[in-house]
């Protein structure tokens, strides 16, 4: 199987929220031998500062990415910040076909804000889940959970969550053999409950 994910970047994105399930998943291709296509997309070339000063040369710009199988939107400062993150947003609204689209952390809101959590389930940091619900009533904000799985919009909570969802989307694709060796390469916690 032939896997291409986009990661949307925007200034102020976390970045662990893109790492955690990029690493899960160039580890399925790396372990696992399969065919696995990872790829930055944002509103230009020019190198997007994170959160944390990471900067980050985008390998297409919205306007030019390929087509994808998933999409995985990073949180942080700038996912909360409509401006900022109004592009990706935007770029996420033409892509709503895409077969998964998922948030990691404050990702959810670039989801909110593109139309594609309306009357779905999801989470977020455990931190912002009071304002997620109140910045968009019609997403059910559910605590407790690291990841919310609607079928083909997925949504984890804070931060680390972003390594489950990563696993998680391993599992789906590649299956629990695959999953449960790239956590034991990435020294994943044992007792973690995997999906």
């Amino acid at each position: 199987m032939s896997l291409t994910v986009a990661f949307p970047l925007f200034e102020d994105a976390e970045e662990l929220d893109l790492v955690g399930p990029w690493e899960a998943l160039a580890l399925a291709r790396d372990y696992g031998q399969q065919e696995v296509t990872l790829l930055t997309v944002a509103s230009g070339f020019d190198p997007v500062r994170m959160r944390g000063g990471l900067r980050v040369v985008p390998d297409h710009s919205f306007a030019s990415a390929p087509p994808a199988d998933a999409i995985i939107v990073p949180g942080g400062p700038g996912a909360r910040d409509e401006a900022i993150a109004g592009p990706a947003a935007a770029w996420l609204a033409e892509r709503r076909e895409t077969p998964v689209i998922a948030s990691v952390c404050t990702g959810s809101f670039v989801l909110a804000q593109a139309g594609l959590l309306d009357g779905k389930s999801a989470t977020t940091h455990h931190s912002r889940l009071d304002q997620l619900r109140e910045r968009y009533p019609t997403v059910r904000v559910m605590r407790g959970l690291r990841i919310v799985d609607n079928g083909n919009i997925l949504t984890a909570g804070g931060v680390t969550a972003g390594i489950d969802l990563g696993l998680h989307l391993v599992g789906r694709y590649f299956g629990k053999n695959l999953q449960n060796r790239i956590a034991d390469v990435m020294e994943y916690p044992p007792d973690r409950q995997l999906s």
